[in-house]
């Protein structure tokens, strides 16, 4: 342990981190004491929550991964509801459910899980977030001892797989902690801190109702760097890695020291036109842009093979692909552009749209390794096309979200983590989505996606989901390029844990380190 204190001071230092200071190399060491006669796993990601309010932002993510907050229902391998702190969910007719709770379940603090702290959490949730109530449009909640009726404004009918959104977890807001620091959750850990862009400790719940957990407690720490993050794998410094850059994988290989789990995922490389910027409020300006992207080769050579280029919007594998979309011609977006007189006047290579050079800002992030690439090479692309774009990496695109700050942003985000492609749809495709980040709109659009919420045969919610994607493109008012594979890369020793497709699971009560 006393080696494993040594290297991650080292860490820290590269990483610029103050973090061993004198108070709290205390608490350090208070840890390194504990972990030396316990089984403390050492997690690494290279994302992070705002803070461990499940109800703020995408924090609710972190929280599951963490073991911390849990939901009515769960996914499982394949991507199907099953129950979890429910027992049932039964519907009494289009917009009436009636939940029964499992009996035994307490949070954090002790206190039993009922359906009245159900009804509170998802209110004050609500309130907090608007995203709740694009999953979940609630007309009212009524709570009698372990069941909880949910009244729908209209039918929902992926309603299993929307209890599965990290977002409608359960958390004891009756509880004076503080919900940033201290949420009093059920899941098999409890948090015991966090320092924002750095690291987060959880300890074992004794208590817990799905059996005592295996591991005594973890401290996840967050290094931003992926070579760092590969580095503290190899070392054995780190028992798992989350969101390991596909360039990195070969160092993985050797089975007697590492294992590395990967499954098929949704997460798409996306980008969003800004419709605010004038000059892609033209038509041709974007699908030139979507015709300049060999979309094979940023899969197979840029990432290494992590990811699968997309036909159109959502993964191919899943039903509701696309079977046909924007295909790689540049020569054909050149002759597009000069067909709708987007020409050069004055011979310094960039195209004029009325009478303005047409010089785009391209937004990304750094803790997805191949954004910056993809978006180094997009801008290569348009250059050919006599586009300018400007590629600007951050830490966070957080803030330029809620601006809009951008011309075109590059971003990965899970389309379809509960299985259900609506999810998407009413979030980015909608007009006044709340990830509709460039503010793209179609009222057909609008109008099939109100359809979609409602319908509930699923061959007709493929369909529609089909038409909506055709018009999307037809708009070209999204552009993905691919769809990532997820891998956690982790010590040969580590058991229990296996990758999930949604991304909203890593630590359970299962998961272990064996020290034989």
């Amino acid at each position: 342990m006393k080696k494993w204190m040594t290297l991650f001071c080292a860490l820290a230092l590269a990483l610029g981190v103050t973090g061993c200071s004198d108070s709290q190399n205390e608490t350090s060491t208070s840890t390194a004491n504990e972990a030396s006669s316990s089984s403390i796993l050492n997690i690494a990601d290279t994302q992070c929550p705002t803070s461990l309010d499940p109800a703020q932002s995408w924090d609710s993510w972190y929280t599951s991964r963490w073991g911390i907050t849990e939901t009515l229902y769960v996914l499982d391998q394949d991507l199907n509801p099953q129950p979890l702190l429910a027992t049932s969910c039964e519907a009494l007719d289009d917009t009436t459910w009636v939940v029964t709770l499992h009996d035994g379940v307490t949070f954090h603090n002790g206190n039993p899980l009922t359906a009245e702290s159900v009804k509170l959490c998802w209110e004050r949730t609500a309130e907090v977030n608007p995203r709740f109530s694009e999953l979940l449009p609630i007309e009212s909640l009524l709570a009698d001892g372990q069941t909880l009726t949910i009244e729908t404004k209209q039918p929902v009918p992926a309603m299993l797989n929307t209890l599965c959104e990290p977002l409608t977890c359960v958390i004891d807001v009756t509880s004076s902690q503080d919900f940033a620091s201290s949420p009093q959750g059920t899941g098999p850990f409890i948090p015991v801190s966090y320092t924002v862009g750095t690291q987060a400790e959880v300890k074992a719940y004794a208590d817990y109702w799905g059996g005592t957990p295996k591991s005594d407690g973890a401290v996840i720490r967050i290094i931003t760097d992926t070579n760092t993050l590969a580095m503290a794998q190899q070392s054995q410094e780190v028992d798992v890695s989350v969101s390991m850059a596909p360039s990195s994988l070969s160092l993985f290989e050797d089975e007697s020291l590492y294992r590395v789990d990967g499954v098929p995922g949704s997460r798409g490389q996306i980008v969003f036109f800004n419709f605010d910027t004038p000059a892609l409020q033209n038509l041709a300006v974007r699908q030139a842009l979507c015709m300049s992207v060999d979309k094979e080769n940023y899969a197979a050579i840029l990432n290494k093979g992590a990811s699968v280029p997309a036909t159109g919007l959502y993964p191919d594998f899943m039903a509701y692909g696309a079977e046909s979309g924007y295909q790689y011609d540049m020569e054909g977006a050149k002759a597009l552009l000069d067909e709708n007189d987007i020409v050069d006047t004055d011979g310094d290579g960039i195209r004029e749209l009325n009478g303005e050079p047409i010089s785009l800002r391209l937004l990304t992030y750094q803790t997805k390794a191949e954004l910056p690439i993809f978006c180094n090479e997009m801008a290569s692309s348009a250059k050919q096309l006599g586009i300018e774009l400007k590629v600007e990496v951050y830490e966070s695109v957080t803030e330029q979200e809620k601006t809009g700050d951008f011309d075109l942003m590059m971003i990965s985000y899970a389309m379809v983590p509960t299985g259900d492609p609506q999810y998407f749809a009413s979030l980015a495709f909608r007009t006044g989505g709340s990830s509709n980040y460039g503010h793209y709109s179609n009222p057909a659009v609008d109008d099939l996606i109100a359809q979609l919420e409602t319908e509930t045969d699923s061959e007709a919610r493929i369909a529609l989901t089909k038409e909506i994607q055709d018009l999307v493109m037809e708009d070209a008012g999204f552009l993905v390029i691919g769809h990532s594979k997820y891998y956690y890369v982790m010590n040969a020793n580590v058991t229990g844990l296996h990758t999930n497709p949604s991304e909203y699971y890593l630590l359970n009560a299962e998961i272990d380190r064996n020290e034989e």
